[in-house]
């Protein structure tokens, strides 16, 4: 992975993130993009704020923006010297979302990392509302979704969860053993079902997809479908502690049905550990 995308908005969930993001690439060659928006609660244009005399006025939502990545990468600079990273960063006036997108399509980013707040806010908040936003607005290109209380670990333990309707791809294939191996870490594929209820091509995906993981010695992992897939996920999370869930996101997964669910519910998914969404094939 050589660009990473990282929206910032300076608090301390997206600072966490980008100390996740460090130790996650610590030894690769990559280059960090660092994005922060600024959208006012009223409608302007920075036209409109000429001064009587003609010259325009200074906006103070794109000065705080601008300092802001500045004191971010010179922090970074001091605590990680000779990191061997590029920083990069993007002050706009703009949607969050439509900003990535655009980011997305220029800079050929391999990664968005997105920091949250999770299990830490309210209990009634899924994901976090700027996370909804971006997992909605990303479809093609990996998020990794790194909660405030959740901190870098390894060894750690990747727990797949995958419902084998479809095939792993080469490329999802291959950031599966990238974070494997950047995590030192044993990989558990877990299945919402029961070992004899696999179809003949969920078989044949299982058998592909161990395959494939073979040198990490893959375990296989089945839960009971008790409940909705949401309360079984975060049992799962709880009881075999997982450092980090890998998903894909294909069409009628529940990925989709969880960006698709209004940001405040009475049952929610909080994510308690980093959590990576594959696109799909």
């Amino acid at each position: 992975m050589r660009d990473i995308l990282i929206p910032t908005d300076f608090s301390p969930a997206a600072q966490n993130a980008v100390d996740y993001a460090f130790s996650l690439f610590r030894g690769e060659s990559c280059a960090f993009h660092f994005l922060n928006t600024y959208t006012p609660d009223f409608i302007h244009s920075r036209v409109l704020a000429l001064t009587h005399s003609g010259s325009l006025e200074e906006d103070p939502m794109q000065s705080a923006s601008e300092e802001g990545l500045k004191n971010l990468v010179a922090d970074l600079a001091s605590r990680y010297p000779n990191s061997g990273h590029e920083f990069r960063t993007v002050s706009s006036f703009n949607l969050l979302t439509e900003e990535i997108r655009e980011q997305l399509e220029l800079q050929g980013i391999d990664l968005v990392l997105s920091g949250t707040t999770g299990a830490s806010g309210l209990k009634e908040v899924f994901l976090g509302s700027n996370t909804v936003r971006i997992l909605k607005a990303v479809t093609d290109t990996p998020v990794l979704v790194v909660p405030q209380e959740s901190k870098w670990k390894r060894p750690a333990k990747i727990g797949m969860v995958t419902d084998l309707f479809s095939p792993y791809t080469a490329k999802q294939i291959e950031t599966i053993l990238f974070f494997a191996r950047q995590l030192r870490a044993r990989v558990e594929v877990m299945h919402i079902g029961s070992p004899d209820g696999l179809n003949a091509f969920q078989e044949l995906h299982k058998h592909q997809l161990f395959l494939e993981l073979e040198r990490l010695e893959p375990k296989m992992h089945w839960r009971w479908p008790q409940g909705s897939k949401t309360a079984v996920i975060e049992e799962y999370l709880g009881h075999e502690k997982v450092d980090l869930l890998i998903m894909i996101r294909n069409d009628h997964h529940l990925v989709e049905e969880w960006v698709r669910e209004p940001v405040v519910k009475k049952i929610a998914f909080h994510t308690r550990v980093p959590m990576l969404v594959l696109p799909p094939a």
